[in-house]
């Protein structure tokens, strides 16, 4: 229960201090006392104080606002121009250039040596000595390397051997080369041919006398068969003959298949039989691949070293299908490649014939001298084949171009009003852009290079003076 506050009793010396003062009598009704404010507890003091820092925050950051704020830029006035529609559009213009524009087909390729070489074992053999190394530069006719001949240095002594038994039989010391063999000269020939002509002649003279009567018809039977066995036998002797020429020519021609073996044994670096453009009498290889190595045994077509002539190089590229007209022999090109900031000058050489049904592109093979062997074949390069010369092409500043929603436009000024034409890009610049033909834009015409946001396909403009 709230207790009740009885109200204090007053004197009055207590109400009225002075003495003067007359007194009042005291009402009896009782007097209203206000109650006690209670104080505010921590929560309200901390509310307080975050409504104050934010208060003074917002100030100090409007009024930072305000100071820190640059003064708008504002354009100089134009001078010497007359009032204009508040909705003209201030612009800047620049006339259509005509300039001489080389054409040039960009494409990209692989480096390749002018000719490799793959040169593989001819016969097994065990390598004895290696004489070069991978970069190494060789000329035609260098040894490369060396196998142990020791095998077919008997094979050879085998077949010189076989050879001479049959030339003993034939009774000469070497076949005649060229025209086939007389075997008639031979021994064994002559002498069944010697026979045959004894038989014949008794044959004959015992046929004179059987037709006169003086011999018997026994005689006569036995003449006629020695005459016919000595025929038989000149014709054996004959084929004999023939065979054991031809197997002294078999056994000739394994001599030679042995000797060639022999000198299989040893490597060389082969002679082009092509001319190599810029390298006249003086073709050099390098070596880029060595397969193996001393005492290691090869078996017969194994690839032992690689070559590749470096001083020209061939590059290889593939040709869009539309610029099969524009691709002629001779023209000029310039390589570049990622290990160099200066290109490198080729020439068109071969053009294929074919399109490629699958990607349609053509393939061009460029010519590229490297007498210094900076090129390393392998290498990705780009090129830049130069094409025709034209001479009077219309280009704008990159500048002037607007595009929107896939589609490319200019303005220009036509009886003050901005005129949208869709144009079509060619070649190209960080400075200008081609225009190609087809487009309605008449010689001389203003391209607008300034304010194309705010313009529409109508809009008033006017030209900005240049500031001096």
């Amino acid at each position: 229960m709230d207790k009740t506050l009885s109200p204090p009793t007053l004197t009055q010396e207590t109400a009225f201090p002075s003495a003067t003062t007359p007194t009042r009598p005291l009402s009896t009704a009782p007097t209203r006392i206000d109650r006690a404010v209670p104080k505010p507890t921590w929560r309200g003091k901390l509310f307080g104080a975050l409504v104050v820092l934010f208060i003074l925050g917002g100030s100090g950051a409007f009024l930072g606002e305000r100071l820190g704020r640059p003064e708008k830029e504002t354009l100089p006035p134009e001078t010497g121009t007359s009032p204009r529609d508040p909705d003209t559009v201030l612009v800047t213009v620049e006339p259509i250039t005509y300039r001489s524009v080389q054409r040039r087909v960009e494409v990209i390729g692989t480096l390749y040596g002018y000719e490799e070489v793959a040169i593989a074992a001819k016969v097994d053999g065990r390598v004895r000595k290696i004489h070069h190394d991978v970069s190494d530069c060789v000329k035609p006719g260098d040894l490369l390397v060396e196998f142990d001949p020791t095998d077919y240095e008997l094979l050879l002594s085998q077949a010189e051997k076989s050879l001479r038994v049959d030339l003993a039989k034939l009774g000469v010391d070497e076949l005649p080369v060229g025209p086939k063999f007389d075997v008639e000269r031979l021994p064994a020939v002559m002498q069944a041919r010697e026979r045959l002509h004894n038989a014949k002649l008794r044959y004959d003279r015992i046929c004179t006398l059987a037709r006169n009567g003086a011999v018997t018809t026994e005689e006569l039977t036995d003449k006629t068969a020695d005459y016919r066995a000595a025929e038989a036998e000149y014709r054996q002797q004959i084929l004999m003959a023939r065979s054991l020429v031809a197997t002294a020519e078999m056994k000739r021609d394994g001599l030679a298949i042995a000797r060639q073996q022999l000198q299989d044994m040893t490597i060389k670096v082969p002679v082009p039989l092509q001319r190599v453009p810029g390298m006249e009498g003086d073709v050099t290889y390098v070596v880029s691949q060595r397969s193996v190595s001393e005492g290691s045994f090869v078996r017969s077509g194994t690839e032992v070293y690689r070559l590749v002539i470096n001083r020209m190089l061939k590059l290889r590229v593939l040709v869009p299908e539309r610029y099969s007209n524009e691709i002629q022999r001779g023209q000029r090109v310039e390589v570049a490649t990622a290990a160099h900031s200066q290109p490198f000058i080729g020439l068109v050489v071969r053009i294929n014939p074919t399109v490629d049904p699958v990607n349609r592109t053509f393939q061009v093979e460029i010519e590229v001298p490297n007498p210094e062997g900076k090129l390393k074949p392998g290498s990705f390069a780009k090129a830049a084949i130069f094409t025709r010369h034209d001479s009077e092409v219309a280009t704008v500043s990159l500048e002037a171009l607007t595009t929107f929603a896939g589609v490319t436009k200019v303005f220009v000024i036509e009886n003050g009003r901005a005129k949208e034409v869709r144009v079509a890009l060619g070649m190209q610049n960080t400075e200008w852009v081609e225009i190609l033909p087809g487009t309605a834009l008449p010689r001389g015409a203003q391209v607008i290079t300034s304010g194309q946001t705010a313009l529409a396909d109508g809009t008033p403009v006017a030209v900005r003076c240049p500031l001096k």
